[in-house]
């Protein structure tokens, strides 16, 4: 026989003395009965039982009572469990009760499980050796997976391998040890339930459990723990307290399950606690505190992270400026300081609010934004005093130079900026959109610093409505790039490069205000120093403006500019074009008229179109002028010309007014300066002034043509050549040219006139005719018809002279009507005569005398005077 058989018989023979003792302690039953009686009833006193209502029934005959009790219950060679105490007392029913006892139990392969100690047990042995003890009095029970329980009672049965109480209880397992009131221990599945005012610590090792340096506390109103799944399920008013020596965390939710992880005895700790409803979760560092609020979180020790769900709200605090963080889930990655939103994402700081579908967020030490990477609805709202700016994409990059300091925001896709100013009467607001990207720089808290886009981009700039012409601002382009003042408030410059288009659109429509659109590759935009105002655009190279009436009327047609180089210059007050400046083959269109130069200015006040450089040029349907200097006020229609004028009626009926013969013909018209009134359609030419059609011609100081009323005034050293008359001399007839000077010349279309006034001298051929005032009339082909002169009429022919006040010549018989008082012909051949009216027959040579007349006596008087041929 082996010494364990040997020693398992011993224990044998020890656990059947009770039995001997039975037969030989009936005589002391009485007093047993009564000793048990008083036990059980101090012991309910003492609460050291919680006595079930069977218990009641049992029995009071103590049979045995033993001092130094051991017995080792087996099933054959198999060891079940093994009770030691210092003193056993046995019933009649075979219960016992135990003093300071020690129960090792056994598993069916015989092996050592759970061990048991008590300063009292009340034993209840049960069917296939199992049994039920009532522990009193420091009950201890460590089961075989190391689970230390510790409590003034507790019951433990053999058949269901369950341990409980319903008094305050410690337990231990590993780097795990808590307490409550109340518990039920499944030891065979290794589950526990705590039954109230839970508290659970955990420790990163067996070493600082021993010191006592806890990483986290638990506390709930119950809890479960299942120990094959390694789950803590914590219910009712969860409070947690976590300390990692860096930073400490307090958690409280309505209920937890906290997850154990590690299979070894000192890697037995917390990983995970899994948190549902009212989660509220405040992390320090230092005493920097964030604060956690959700309906669901899942915390990864290992990996430092926040799993949030059901709506998440995350507070950080620094230097008394919070950042809150929301969204309806979220990660928040404690120690990598990165946050991954998703749904209805947020983050509002003091100065600065984001929000977007999603967003993944860096944060700087303290938990304040780094970077914030945002997409799907995105939207930014940074505010300052001065101005509120808005950015908006399909996702947004936004970078910070330190906590509470945007360093760059950029919006891709879609993108959006809008610069909203506080004082509507002091700012424009400014929007711009790009399909591809804004890129937003800052210089400091609130303060910009450079705006760069990517893609077809509008820049929108709105202007208070304060002014009759008060204009909006839309420029377009490629790709633009605004930069900002030293302040960082306001735009400086915006350079907008490819296609670029610049818009004006006033607030008001009025007559007097126009649509203006200037098209070019690039522009380069200066601004006033404050208000977001743009001073001057310029564009280049091949401009293109159009100009487009508020209102339209035939009196104001489309206005359209182009130029190698065009300056817009801006008005601080009203927003609107101050001044145009073209430079490099510039052209300026209006309905029919044109302009052209090396250069020109529009200035808004007058509305006037100065040309200058290369050969200014202004034309429209019936004539062309060139200056060296063209002044065109758009708005009176009047247009100045100065310096070597030169027009061009494209034919003599064009220029209305034309005294020339040939209608299909040019005229042209020089002078020192001009003026042009196309309301009125006239034209004024003033120094040296000279027209011309073929040889016909009219020279003066100032030259004025009536198109509408079909008139031509000529005034100071008048010269002209402007028709023929016609000459027969025996058999042959020509046309002759005649010429006349005068100090003033007037042309009547209608009337079909010229006038001559003053120093009157007309010469035909070798005939000439002077007098104060002449007026000739024309026919339809502008031949002359009559001439008819007046004041100190003179008559000159070679070798003959008349004098009268008044004559008239017909060009059809050639024939001249002289009046006077008298009237006198003096011919150095034949003499001469006077008279009131002489007739003076050209082609014949001869003149008669009408009325009374003075001859000379000297001559003979003949009724016929024949001129000599020539």
């Amino acid at each position: 026989m082996t010494a364990p058989e040997k020693k398992l018989r011993g224990y044998d023979l020890r656990a059947s003395l009770p039995t001997i003792a039975r037969y030989s302690a009936i005589v002391v039953a009485g007093i047993v009965i009564l000793i048990v009686a008083v036990a059980f009833f101090n012991g309910r006193r003492n609460n050291a039982f919680k006595i079930k209502g069977y218990l009641t029934e049992l029995s009071t005959d103590v049979i045995a009572e033993i001092n130094g009790y051991e017995r080792l219950e087996s099933d054959g060679t198999l060891a079940k469990y093994f009770v030691k105490a210092d003193r056993a007392r046995t019933f009649s029913d075979n219960h016992q009760e135990f003093e300071n006892v020690y129960i090792k139990t056994f598993n069916d392969a015989g092996e050592p499980a759970d061990q048991i100690v008590a300063d009292q047990a009340l034993y209840i042995p049960e069917d296939d050796r199992k049994f039920t003890a009532y522990l009193k009095g420091s009950v201890s029970i460590e089961t075989r997976d190391h689970l230390k329980i510790r409590s003034d009672t507790i019951t433990y049965s053999k058949k269901d391998e369950v341990a409980e109480t319903e008094d305050p209880v410690e337990f231990e397992r590993e780097n795990i040890r808590g307490r409550s009131v109340g518990a039920h221990v499944d030891i065979a599945n290794k589950k526990a339930d705590l039954l109230k005012d839970v508290e659970i610590e955990t420790f990163e090792s067996k070493e600082k459990m021993l010191a006592n340096i806890r990483y986290a506390k638990l506390n709930s109103t119950s809890a479960s723990y299942d120990q094959a799944s390694n789950l803590i399920t914590l219910n009712g008013s969860f409070k947690s307290n976590i300390d990692s020596g860096e930073r400490k965390t307090d958690i409280s939710a309505d209920r937890a399950v906290a997850m154990l992880a590690g299979n070894d005895e000192d890697s037995r700790q917390l990983k995970k606690i899994e948190l549902f409803d009212n989660v509220r979760i405040v992390s320090k560092d230092g005493e920097t505190p964030t604060n956690i609020d959700s309906g669901y979180a899942m915390y990864d020790k290992d990996a430092d992270r926040f799993e949030l769900k059901n709506g998440s709200h995350i507070v950080t605090a620094q230097d008394s400026r919070s950042t809150e963080i929301r969204s309806t889930e979220a990660v928040y990655e404690r120690t990598g300081m990165r946050i991954t939103l998703n749904g209805e994402a947020q983050v509002a700081q003091p100065n600065d609010y984001v929000k977007g579908n999603s967003m993944l967020v860096t944060l700087f030490p303290g938990n304040k934004v780094k970077t914030a990477t945002v997409t799907g609805n995105t939207f930014l709202k940074q505010n300052s005093p001065e101005r509120l700016t808005q950015v908006s994409a399909d996702q947004l990059n936004i970078t910070y130079s330190e906590p509470d300091t945007m360093h760059s925001a950029d919006a891709l896709g879609n993108a959006r900026a809008e610069l909203i100013p506080s004082v509507q009467n002091d700012y424009s607001k400014v929007t711009m959109t790009a399909p591809n990207a804004i890129k937003l720089s800052f210089k400091g808290l609130g303060l910009l610093d450079d705006m760069r886009t990517d893609g077809r981009t509008t820049i929108q700039l709105d202007v208070p409505d304060n002014a009759s012409d008060a204009a909006n601002k839309r420029v377009t382009a490629d790709q633009v790039r605004t930069y900002f003042n030293d302040a960082g408030k306001d735009i400086r410059r915006t350079e907008a490069v490819g296609n670029a288009e610049l818009f004006v659109q006033p607030k008001r429509p009025l007559p007097e205000n126009y649509v203006t659109a200037i098209n070019a590759p690039r522009f380069d935009c200066d601004f006033y120093p404050t208000g977001n105002n743009a001073r001057v655009c310029v564009g280049g190279t091949k401009t293109k403006t159009v100009r487009t009436p508020t209102i339209a009327a035939a009196d104001r047609p489309v206005q359209t500019m182009t130029a190698d180089k065009l300056t817009a210059n801006f008005d601080q007050t009203t927003k609107d074009i101050q001044q145009l400046d073209a430079t490099g083959s510039s052209k300026y269109v209006e309905g029919s008229r044109n302009a052209t130069a090396s250069a020109f200015t529009f200035t808004q006040n007058d509305r006037t179109l100065r040309l200058r450089g290369g050969e200014p040029t202004m034309w429209d349907d019936r004539s062309r002028a060139k200056a060296r200097q063209i002044d065109w006020n758009t708005a009176t229609q009047i247009a100045e010309l100065r310096g070597g004028v030169s027009t061009t009626f494209y034919s003599g009926s064009t220029m209305g007014g034309s005294p020339f013969s040939r209608s299909d013909k040019p005229v042209f018209v020089t002078s020192e300066n001009a003026q042009f009134d196309k309301a009125l359609e006239t034209a004024v030419y003033l120094g040296n002034a000279r027209g011309w059609q073929g040889d016909n011609y009219v020279r003066s100081d100032k030259l004025v043509v009536k198109q509408a009323t079909g008139q031509l005034y000529a005034e100071g050293n008048v010269q002209s050549a402007l028709y023929d008359a016609k000459m027969k001399r025996g058999d042959k007839e020509s046309n002759v040219p005649v010429f006349a000077q005068s100090r003033t010349m007037n042309y009547d279309k209608n009337a079909r006139t010229l006038i001559y006034n003053d120093n009157v001298d007309i010469r035909q051929g070798t005939d000439r005719i002077t007098s104060g005032t002449a007026t000739v009339y024309l026919s339809e082909n502008n031949e002359m018809q009559k001439t008819i002169a007046e004041r100190s009429v003179v008559i000159t022919q070679p070798g003959r002279k008349a004098v009268g006040d008044w004559v008239q010549y017909t060009a059809d018989d050639e024939v001249a009507i002289l009046r006077g008082n008298p009237a006198t012909v003096n011919d150095a051949d034949n003499g001469g005569s006077q008279s009131s009216q002489i007739t003076v027959y050209m082609r014949e040579n001869r003149f008669v005398g009408e009325g009374r007349v003075r001859q000379n006596p000297n001559a003979r008087v003949k009724s016929v005077y024949k001129v000599k041929p020539q």
